[in-house]
């Protein structure tokens, strides 16, 4: 190779770069069309699923309805004997309902009516076993302690062991309130099949619809319907943890998508969506053939090939031509060397080589001697940032209260609170101080976005909090700091706040949540609940916004604690949130401990969480124990 000309290793080398470079291009352009084209039918599949989900809702829903407003009026058309007539023509009115069934339980007797629209016929029963269901007693027990009803899993009417249906029951109350027996509407859940079937969808796709537990309740071949289990796929459709993986989704009623092998196409590659139809605990599921999916991109792929293999072939022939003119000054330089190193004098005129290497040498330490200039420049400003950084944080460090010393005239109180910031300075902010002898005010904030405006944002804030507070509820400071926040907020900053003023004599707790996180509240008891109200949007955006606000009671041994959104926002190594469960959990197994104790305990399980992963979010605590006896 060295021996060959250099116009013909340029050439070669070129060609090799383009060649990568067109491939590599190629190449991206491929997988980036192909993941948009999975965005176009995802896009697609949603909107056929959401229409799906449209169609069956208004089944569900129009049979709840009916189920409630049955069941208020039931007892009156009872006592009027006329309860059969009544209704036999809500079924004859309703063509979605396929029966009733009634059971009540008054002074320890038991009675019984069934009703059932048969080809149009209204078939009526008496006997305990027409009222009977799966799960029928499971369902009465929870619907007897809630104002709502539940569906039960489908199951086979009994009148037509060939007619799949479902069933929605609720409790019959007396004026009082007394559960004194139970309605169930009944639908017949081939409208199922027939919202499948009118679906339309790519050619060779195909659409099903699974219940609960991942029974089929639509699906084309109809013997597969109540037979066959979407969670008992072989490993040929989905390896073992791909099953996993979808199955925690689906039983989660959350949407996915991906590839499998299904066997209803022969165990082709296909793309499948699934997606929960609200009110129920079915799922819609779409599977496209992945063939179908690409075979346009894929004709277009092989098309670009051929064409850039012969503009590449081109391109060579064109480069070497070039590169051969370009460098015969330099060839005949090089020749001319060679003679004067044999003792053949003879001196060339071609020196275009030469005076570009010089203007190049002269061009390189001008721009040398600049990037030396910027440099030292650039360290300068990284001192004078680093020094504005130190400072900020000594007023932030000034602003939030650092010691907490228990205060001797007030032993019922017993706070303690930190503040961890993400980057050098940040925009959290927690403060609390006696408005006057019995009422301690404490706040829990954070700023949106981090660093120097975020801090000089919270601290504006925090000025007006304290300015603002005397002889105010909760919720009247909360409206002056925002319309002061909104009027000088240049940089459409927002503050979620949530503030509280206690009354430590009595316990009595009147606060306002300007959409902060919820705090929690343990009781002497471990029971753990969250204060879970929000009055109204983050303050400093709009102002002249109207806020409320709530009153609780902290009892002897309540501990209150508040957080801000980088607790829960907390990220692991595998990039897990920590989440509100987590911190729940937490809150729930704490010991009873001081204020400080129990807020170090909390942040021994973040860290315990986090491992190494960097903390991505200012994280802020405090915790207040209210010893009053």
């Amino acid at each position: 190779m060295n021996n060959r000309s250099i116009a013909f290793q340029l050439s070669l080398y070129i060609v090799v770069i383009v060649t990568i470079t067109v491939g590599v291009i190629v190449y991206l352009n491929y997988n980036y069309s192909k993941r948009i084209l999975i965005e176009k039918i995802e896009e697609n599949a949603i909107n056929k699923s959401v229409e799906v989900q449209n169609k069956i809702s208004f089944y569900v829903v129009s049979t709840q309805e009916i189920t409630r407003n049955a069941s208020h009026q039931i007892l009156f058309y009872s006592q009027q004997k006329s309860l059969e007539d009544f209704l036999g023509n809500v079924l004859r009115d309703n063509p979605i309902l396929s029966g009733f069934r009634v059971e009540f339980a008054q002074a320890g007797q038991q009675r019984y009516l069934s009703l059932f629209n048969k080809a149009g016929t209204v078939e009526i029963f008496h006997s305990p076993e027409y009222c009977n269901f799966p799960n029928y007693n499971s369902i009465k027990g929870f619907v007897s302690k809630q104002t709502d009803g539940l569906w039960s899993t489908p199951f086979y009417c009994p009148l037509d062991t060939t007619l799949l249906v479902a069933s929605y029951t609720c409790p019959i109350h007396q004026e009082d309130g007394t559960v004194v027996g139970y309605l169930s509407t009944q639908i017949n859940l081939n409208f199922l099949n027939q919202i499948n079937s009118n679906l339309k969808i790519d050619e060779g796709a195909m659409s099903f619809i699974l219940g609960e537990d991942g029974t089929f309740l639509a699906h084309p071949d109809s013997s597969m319907i109540m037979n066959k289990n979407i969670y008992e796929l072989s490993e040929k459709i989905l390896s073992p943890s791909q099953r996993l993986d979808y199955e925690a989704l689906m039983r989660a009623h959350q949407q996915g998508s991906g590839f499998a092998r299904p066997e209803a196409l022969n165990y082709e590659k296909a793309w499948f969506h699934f997606a929960p139809v609200p009110k129920t605990y079915w799922t819609v599921l779409i599977v496209i053939p992945a063939r179908q999916l690409f075979s346009e991109l894929d004709g277009l792929f092989r098309n670009v090939v051929i064409i850039s293999l012969v503009c590449l072939i081109v391109i060579i022939g064109i480069i070497f031509l070039l590169f051969r003119r370009m460098l015969s000054p330099l060839a005949a330089i090089a020749k001319s060397i060679k003679r004067v190193s044999s003792g053949e004098l003879l001196v060339t005129t071609q020196k275009n080589e030469i005076d570009l290497l010089s203007s190049s040498l002269h061009d390189l330490q001008q721009n040398y001697s600049k990037h030396l200039n910027e440099q030292t420049q650039s360290k300068k400003d990284k001192r004078k940032i680093e020094k504005d950084l130190k400072s900020a944080k000594e007023i932030q460090t000034a602003i939030i209260p650092t010691e907490f010393i228990k205060d001797p005239r007030r032993p019922e109180i017993d706070l303690y609170a930190i503040l961890d910031p993400a980057e050098s300075i940040g925009g959290d902010l927690y403060d609390y101080f006696y408005v006057d002898s019995n009422h301690l005010l404490f706040t829990m904030g954070d700023v949106s976005g981090k660093g120097i405006p975020a801090a000089l944002f919270m601290a504006v804030a925090h000025t007006l909090i304290k300015g603002k507070s005397k002889g105010l509820k909760a919720s009247q400071i909360v409206e002056k700091v925002n319309d002061e926040l909104s009027l000088q907020n240049s940089n459409q900053h927002f503050l979620t706040l949530f503030l509280g003023i206690l009354d430590v004599e009595t316990g009595e707790l009147s606060y306002c949540n300007a959409a902060h996180n919820y705090p929690y509240v343990i009781t002497r008891g471990g029971k753990v609940h969250a204060l879970d109200k929000t009055h109204g949007l983050p303050i400093g955006v709009y102002s002249s916004k109207s806020y409320g606000g709530d009153t609780g009671i902290l009892k002897a041994g309540d501990r209150l604690v508040l957080y801000t959104d980088g607790v829960t926002d907390c990220r692991n190594e595998q990039d897990e949130l920590f989440g509100i469960e987590n911190l729940r959990n937490c809150i729930a197994d704490m010991p009873d401990l001081p204020a400080k104790a129990s807020t170090q305990y909390i942040l021994d399980c973040l860290r315990a969480f986090k491992g190494n992963a960097a903390q991505s979010d200012d994280i802020s605590l405090m915790i207040i124990d209210y010893k009053r006896s």
